[in-house]
């Protein structure tokens, strides 16, 4: 009980399906006493299975195999929908030998179960051989039946947050496309500012969320332009931020929208922010920029990299030596058309 409530907590906590399907077939064999376990989920053609989560030394083997469904046991089970228990694989002509082959493993017994989403089967749990030599019994069903439904539900939160990240992503684009449509030289210019400024935030060590954060503000840095009441130029930072804060995802990126106008001698705007008063992602952001505002001017890199250091005040000295010494180098030394 203690190990099923750690899992269903689990679900609620992450929407990582390799780590949630992994935990749940290790819970597969401890609780029914197997030797080995695998979680096989419905191809896209519906036609196969393929290995998602197996344990073993050669398990990498099996991920590269399909089972028919309709063939073999696991593929029988995807077929009717209803559970098998064979404790004894040599008197079952369904039994595939061919993955015993691959894997080097001796099956002898397997107990599997379907995966349901309502009337759909989307994959197989299945575990093999009773460590105590034992046979499966319908105890051990009902616990890997159990199992099978956390399975179902991980995978019913990660395809709604694949989904949900997919529409992100594709707004992100229409509103990135919607700025940049205002000026023909800016075509590419939001790509640019974000591939700066995330080389930039990886030499830095920035990981997990403030990794994100600044690459989502750096797409969003000019969204303010979008609103009537950024006609000023000043206005649009804090126009971004008013329009991107209230949205969870964007809440660590809004301060940097609001701020990647400030400079490091406090020349910048809306507030005038000074050194290290300023967010890290803004710093980044202003020298990413700068960097493309000029080139989108007509002026090559190697232009551009004596122009910062005419400017260099403005700018983090960390993060102008990071882009000096690291990028730089790496730029083009072009005219832009």
């Amino acid at each position: 009980m203690q190990e099923l409530f750690e899992i269903a907590r689990s679900l609620s906590s992450t929407l990582d399906i390799d780590t949630l399907l992994k935990r749940i077939g290790e819970a597969s064999e401890q609780l029914t006493e197997a030797e080995a376990s695998s979680i096989m989920l419905v191809d896209e053609d519906k036609e196969n299975l393929f290995f998602k989560v197996t344990t073993g030394e050669k398990s990498n083997i099996l991920k590269k195999m399909r089972v028919k469904i309709g063939q073999g046991i696991a593929g029988t089970v995807a077929q009717t929908k209803e559970p098998l228990i064979v404790n004894d694989v040599s008197k079952d002509p369904r039994f595939a030998g061919a993955f015993d082959k691959s894997s080097g493993f001796i099956t002898k017994a397997i107990l599997a179960v379907p995966i349901m989403l309502g009337n759909e089967t989307v994959g197989v749990a299945e575990v093999l051989n009773k460590s105590n030599g034992q046979e499966f019994t319908d105890d051990d069903k009902i616990i890997l039946q159990s199992l099978a439904s956390f399975a179902s539900v991980s995978i019913v939160n990660a395809r709604f947050a694949e989904d949900q990240k997919n529409f992100f992503v594709y707004i992100i684009e229409i509103i990135i496309q919607g700025i940049e449509s205002r000026n023909p030289k800016l075509t590419g210019h939001t790509a640019r500012v974000a591939q700066i400024s995330t080389s930039i935030a990886r030499f830095l060590g920035l990981e997990s969320q403030d990794y994100k954060d600044v690459y989502y503000a750096a797409l969003l840095h000019d969204i303010g332009f979008l609103s009537t009441n950024a006609l000023f130029i000043e206005s649009h930072a804090s126009v971004g931020w008013e329009m991107i804060r209230k949205i969870n995802i964007l809440k660590g990126a809004a301060p940097i929208v609001l701020n990647h106008h400030e400079l490091y001698d406090g020349s910048g705007y809306p507030k005038g922010l000074k050194g290290e008063e300023i967010p890290l992602g803004a710093r980044i952001i202003a020298l990413a920029e700068f960097i493309e505002d000029m080139h989108a001017e007509g002026h090559a890199y190697n232009k551009i990299q004596q122009m910062i250091m005419n400017n260099k005040d403005k700018f983090d000295p960390k993060i102008l030596e990071i882009y000096l010494s690291e990028i730089a180098p790496l730029q083009r030394e072009e005219v832009p058309a």
